[in-house]
Parts: C-alpha cells; structure tokens; sequence
C-alpha cells in the first residue's frame, strides 16, 4: 500500500467490513509510507451485506484518521455453477456456489494520487468446507484410535432410568453406564507415576472427590480424597505435579477476590511443597486492570500417565496418557449429582461444600445452588495434544519452570502411534487463546507465515478495472485444489488460535436432524440483531446466525430439523443487579433475532403453501432446569437471617444452574469443552478457552437417521435424567413428536415449579423464562409481572450502563 503523496509517513493499518461488521483488522505499522502487512485471515460469513468495505487508516493519538477506502461488491466473489461446469464434474449440482478468488491493487477512494492497497479474498461456499468430520485449517489436527468418557455432574449416581441403545443398528442392545468424574479424577491422580498436570479456572484444594459412603470406606487409604493433600501426597512419591491456575487480580493475601477462584488459597497451601504451582493472568500483564479482571484463564483440563485400561490390548504394566477436559471446576460447589438436592444434604455430603451465588444465604440454612454440568476424559493420541496446550501455556507464563516439565519422549508416550488404542474414537482439540499467553510451535507459525497466492493450483484470468492498477481473479466449481495452509488467525498482529469458533461453525454446517445445546451463556451474532442500536456491540461470533440460517434453509427445503438449547434461568449473580440484568439483556437480543428471522422463513413458506400452520416452537427451543424440595429430610439449621432466606424457606425452590459447555450435533458428533457460547468465550482474545470433539467412526449420521452410537446414548441418558424418564420418542430428536413432548415435559413441570403447593422435584426440565408470541419475545406467561421466580429481577434483563458491553458479552 502507498500512501498519499502528500504525507511522507503515517502509522496505516487496515480493517475490512460488512456493513457495520468488522471482518478483520490488521496491526499497525508505525512510521511507514509503504508498509507490508503480509497477514492472512479466514472470515466465516453468514450476513446480508452488498460487498466488503476496506478502509486504511492513520493510528493517532486522539483519533484515528481515514487514509482512504475501496468497496469490493459481493457480486465479484458470488459465481454460480452452471451446466458446462456439471458437464466436466459429475459431483456438483447447477446452482451450487462456486469457488473464486480475486487479487487486486486498487487506488484509494478511486484516485491514483491517494495511494493504493493490495489484497487477494478468496471465497470458499460451504459444501466444499464441510465434506469431512474434521475441521480444517485448525492448529491441532484430527486424531483416531482413542477412548472417549462422556460425564454428566461431577458424580452420576446410575439412578437415571435406564437407556438402551444400539438396536437400530441392528446389534444387541446396550446399556448406558454413566462414568463418574470426580471418582475417576481421584483414582487417576492416586495411579498416576510420573507425571501429573492441572490447569483450571479455579481449584480448591479442600474439595472432597470423594463423598458419603465411598468417603467413609477410604478411611484406611494411603492417599487423602482432599485435592490439594492429594496432589501434595503425589508430589513427595516423586511424581511432577504442575498446577497453572488464573490468577485473579481482585485478590489478595486479604481478600479471597471477587470471583471466588480460592487462588491466593492455592498459592499458600502448595508453598514450600514440591507442587509446582502458577498462577497466571490473562492478556500476559499487558492489557489494563480492568479488562485483566473482565477476561479470565477459563481452561479446565488434566493431563497425566496412567496404566493402560483393561479393554486396550497391551502386556504388563503399560502406560499411556490420561485426559479429562470440559467445564466441571474441581472447586467449591460443583459436586452434585441428578438429585441436586436444596437442603438434605448440608450437613452430610455438601457440609462445608455450600454454595449459592444466586441468592443472599447462609450455609447452614441455604438453599444451596444445584450444579448441572458436563465433562469428558480421554486415552489415545489426543492426549498429546492437551499435553502440548499445557506445555505451550507454560513456557509461555512459567518461564521460570520450564525445567519441571517432564520428557515425554524419555517415558517412551511421546508417539502418537504408541497410544492408539482399540477404542475407536476420532477426536480433534480445539483452543481459544492468543499469542500473549501461549507459545505457538515455531513450526506451525512458520507454516502459516508461508501462504503463497502464486502457488494456488488455479487457472487465473486477467481482468481490467478502472479503479485499479492491476485484477485478476479465479473461480472453480471443483475443490480438488483447495487445501488449507492456515493454522492460526491473527489480530493487530497477534496470532490467534480460534478454532473452538470455527469447529461449531464446522459442525453446525454439517448438521441434517438436530442440534442440542448446553451453554452457560448464550449470546452472539449481533449483526443480525433486531434492535439496529445494539448491532455495533462487539459480539459477533457465528452460533447463533449458524444455527438460525440451518433452520431456515430446514424449512425451505421442507426437512424436519430441531434445536433444543438448555441454559441457567438467569446467570450467576443475584439477578436484579446491574451485571445479571446486562447479561440477560444481551441474551435477549441474540434469541430475539433468531425466533424472528425463523419465523419470517416460516411465513414466506406458509404463504405458498396450504400445510398445517407452522410455529417457531417447532424448530427451536430454549430450557432451563429447576427443582423443588420438600420438608422431609431437610438439614437446614438456624434460623433466616435474610430476605432471600425467608422467602426460599417458603417457596423451597431452585434453579438448577446450567454450567455446560457442550453441543451435540445428529447424535454423531460431541463437541465438550470450558467455551461458551458468547463473545468472551469464542474470540480468542478474551478467555483462554479449550475443547475437544469426539465421534466414533462406526457411528455416522445419514440423510435418512440420526447416529446410534455412545453419543446417542449419552444425549439420551441427560434427557433421561433431567426429565426422569427414557421416552422412545427421545431416539429422534428431530421429529416433531420429540419437540412436542419435551415441551410437554417443561410446561408442565414449570407449573409445579411456580405453583403454591411444594413438592419433591424429580423431573427438572423447564421452558426458559422468555416466550415468542405474536413475534414478539416477552416475559413467559405465568411469571408475576415478568419477574423471575422468587426475585425481583427482569426476565427480559435491562441494558447496563455501568458495565461495557465487551465485560459482558
């Protein structure tokens, strides 16, 4: 790029756009008439836009100045195939997108006097992204020939109806068996021999894995169910035990912190022991202290040696490695199980162990918070990879002990082929995190620093522009040429691992019957957002505007398609304050616009068709869970001391709160991870984030059926307990009748749950707090002046003008 002739030097950089949203932006270079950015960046789209919108700017001081723009139309990257194109490939359809790519230096604003901009975009349709299982262009690769766990809560109790599964396939029956996490945790660290590695959001090193009888029968054993004991236990064997743990920057020697993430604990306890703790904050020190408080370490893995498992065809006393990744926190609060009990069990299996960050109360009265979560272990060559998410985050922001991670090599697990095992799952790892806390292998960044747009296997033509000094472009229907060379993103100069975003990209692409969510957070896609004056906010990862043009394209096409999406009632917080209610607000605008954009999909088809009337409920469904408890049994003490407390003894009730971080995509494919859905969790800049995809080859989806593998039964088993009961309708989540009958379920367990008379809950599903009626998103019926129960909170949540919308999104 030159820059004007009038300015001898300036500091440019560029962004791209569609519309008012920003595609990319590269970094600045300082003191420079003719720079070269030389980055690369993969934008997926989704929008309805008139082209892209390149503008070069001037950094200053006070305001950065425009320098000069160029409007690429959306026409020039938009080619068809045709039928001399079918002709030569029989495997494309007329009609279907081609692929094109266009390299050009254009003047500036249309003048040759202001300066010129070299870019090459290239336009790649969805069919020729989405033919494999594995997502492409990503940092870590896809990896066959693991043992994949799938955890429901940190302890499964087996007391959920059963489920069977595996005769549509034509074999004998199976039955689920839940693993149980926090069990196996325990027993992993205590077989572990040389090596064991933590990284967690928060860790409390006075957590019990082991709770009631099993507890008691440990009595006599040599290791402590304490966590922090525990790893203190294995370090004194010789074992090395890493710990990385965010450290919080509102806490200190004095204060625990606003957040609760018992680090300054941590630190203390493993002082002077041969743990190797550190503790590490987010942006590597160098954003300011409040938006080092707004974004957080929120990776929650384990790795380790242990003895092979039984099942693997190995001799003696082989070892492999160990892996258990997803959102469960081994801190307080998070032991639970499908019972989620309020108050019989505060001063048994949760004494000491209360928590409630949803209401003012005390541990002796509570209730407590019930905790419904997701997580999942693995053996095989994935485990590699976590190793080396850990390893890179070490160097990064341990440098002082690097000497104490272990050789991998030297134990002899340093080979992918030596840790394949018969378990038949494929598995692919996927991060959110930057350069700024995390060191990329120098190889894989060379890799990416490489693109050559001369070396693309293309037929280019040459074309005349008058606002540019040379064009030329390309377009195939075929994708026999495409390959991916990138591995990383970047932004202002940073490389940047995104690839948790793009895998759900990827995967809800590739969905043909249903898509099932369980998310902390729900909120994205601000472009499309229906309110125009929020469309500017920061928040534009794809989930949502993924999900809602599948529906739509589901519905022109006539298919049955479903979406079911479990989130908390509201988040954590008390709900009435100025957070919460930002929170909510910013979720309401995200399942606003979805329900709207499916229900103007749903009228252009109604209007030329004479079919039964169809309703957005049918395609796309949000829950929450929540329980009731009555008298019998309770081990509250005291009596209430505050307003909540006097009210909840009362009402006896709870939201169950959704901590998920999963999606399951046709029972095919399960995506298990600490990202939410919600601009923090998928930028890559914000929260380090880390999750794994796993599907079992020998159980696919087709166009005609579901998959009716491990993953089958595992969605079926959480349905199964959160609505305490196997319907077999649940076998086709696709199918109206399913839709139908959960909604069923929510509706009428959300009557016992607002209603006056107390009951024991065992059926926990309910409809989310906000209806669609007449397209308008309001308060669900039933709510008293669309409050949420027991609080004097907004369900529709209100806009914070004390917190900015990047803190909360």
């Amino acid at each position: 790029m030159l820059s004007r002739k009038t300015r001898e030097t300036s500091d440019p950089y560029v962004m791209a756009f569609l519309e008012d949203y920003r595609l990319l932006k590269t970094r600045p270079i300082d003191n420079e008439a003719n720079p070269v950015f030389d980055e690369a960046f993969y934008c997926p789209v989704a929008h309805i836009t008139e082209g892209i919108a390149f503008q070069v700017k001037d950094k200053d001081m006070i305001k950065d100045e425009t320098m000069g723009t160029y409007f690429l139309p959306v026409g020039e990257l938009i080619r068809q195939v045709d039928e001399s194109d079918a002709e030569e490939d029989s495997s494309v359809v007329v009609g279907d997108l081609k692929r094109v790519g266009v390299h050009k230096v254009v003047f500036l604003d249309g003048k040759q006097d202001h300066g010129t901009l070299e870019f090459f975009v290239e336009f790649i349709p969805v069919r020729m992204l989405s033919k494999t299982m594995e997502v492409p262009g990503t940092y870590f690769h896809e990896r066959g020939g693991n043992i994949v766990k799938l955890y429901m809560n940190s302890d499964d109790d087996g007391s959920a109806p059963i489920v069977e599964y595996g005769e549509e396939d034509g074999e004998e029956p199976k039955v689920w068996t839940p693993p149980r996490l926090w069990h196996d945790i325990y027993h992993a660290i205590c077989k572990a021999k040389h090596f064991i590695y933590a990284a967690g959001w928060s860790f409390d090193v006075e957590q019990l894995l082991l709770r009631g009888a099993e507890l008691e029968s440990m009595a006599d054993s040599k290791y402590s169910p304490r966590l922090g004991e525990l790893l203190k236990q294995k370090s004194e064997e010789g074992v090395v035990v890493n710990l990385m743990q965010w450290d919080e920057p509102s806490s200190n020697f004095a204060f625990p912190g606003m957040m609760g993430t018992f680090d300054e604990k941590s630190r203390t306890f493993f002082r002077g022991t041969k743990v190797t703790s550190r503790f590490m904050c987010m942006a590597g020190g160098e954003l300011g202290l409040g938006k080092m408080m707004a974004f957080t370490h929120h990776q929650k893995f384990m790795v380790m040696d242990a003895p092979k498992e039984a099942n693997v065809c190995c001799d003696g006393d082989e070892t492999e490695l160990l892996g258990f990744i997803g959102g469960i926190d081994v801190t307080k609060g998070r032991w639970d199980n499908r019972k989620h009990h309020l108050f019989r069990t505060l001063q048994s299996l949760h004494k000491g162990d209360i928590y409630s960050h949803c209401f003012h109360i005390s541990p002796e009265h509570g209730p407590r918070q019930p905790w419904h979560d997701i997580h999942s272990s693995v053996r095989g060559p994935v485990t590699l990879d976590l190793l080396q998410a850990f390893t890179e985050r070490w160097i990064k922001q341990a440098s002082d002990a690097v000497g104490n991670l272990v050789n991998i090599n030297r134990l002899g697990l340093g080979e992918a082929i030596k840790l394949e095992n018969d378990g038949g799952w494929c598995t692919q790892l996927s991060r959110s995190i930057d350069s700024r806390v995390n060191a990329f292998d120098a190889a894989i960044e060379q890799s990416f620093n490489s693109t050559d747009i001369d070396s693309l296997n293309v037929n280019w033509s040459l074309e005349t522009e008058k606002n540019a000094q040379s064009s030329r472009r390309f377009e195939t229907a075929s994708d026999s040429t495409l390959s991916f060379s990138r591995t990383l993103d970047q932004k202002k100069g940073r490389l940047v691992d995104n690839s948790i975003h793009m895998a759900h990209i990827h995967h809800i692409r590739r969905a043909r019957h249903h898509i099932y969510i369980e998310s902390q957070y729900f909120m994205g896609s601000s472009f499309m957002w229906s309110n125009e004056k929020e469309r500017d906010v920061k928040c534009s990862n794809m989930v949502a505007a993924e999900l809602t043009l599948k529906i739509c394209q589901k519905i022109v096409a006539r298919e049955p398609f479903a979406v079911y999406i479990l989130l908390p009632m509201w988040m954590e917080g008390i709900p009435q304050d100025n957070a919460t209610q930002g929170l909510l607000y910013f979720q309401r605008n995200t399942i606003e616009a979805m329900f709207k954009h499916v229900q103007h999909a749903l009228d252009t088809c109604m209007s030329n068709s004479s079919d039964d009337v169809l309703k957005v409920s049918d395609y796309i469904n949000f829950y929450c869970l929540g329980t009731r408890e009555t008298t019998d049994g309770s081990e509250a003490t005291g009596e209430s001391t505050t307003d909540d407390e006097m009210h909840l003894v009362n009402t006896r009730r709870h939201q169950i709160y959704v901590h998920s971080k999963m999606m399951i995509v046709d029972d095919e494919v399960c995506l298990i991870g600490t990202a939410n859905i919600n601009q923090r969790s998928l930028d890559g800049c914000r929260d380090s984030e880390i999750m794994m995809t796993s599907y079992q080859p020998d159980h696919l989806a087709t166009d005609d059926s579901i998959a009716h593998g491990d993953i089958h039964a595992y969605r079926m088993h959480i349905w199964a307990s959160i609505t305490d009961q196997m319907n077999d309708l649940f076998r086709d989540p696709s199918q109206k009748e399913c839709v139908d009958l959960m909604n069923s379920i929510a509706e009428s367990n959300f009557k016992t749950y607002i209603g006056d008379k107390t009951v024991d809950m065992t059926s926990h599903l309910l409809p989310f707090p906000l209806e669609f009626c007449d397209g308008e998103l309001r308060p669900r019926r039933g709510l008293v002046d669309g409050k949420l129960p027991d609080t004097n909170a907004d369900a529709m949540g209100k806009k914070s003008f004390v917190f900015p919308e990047m803190f909360l999104t």
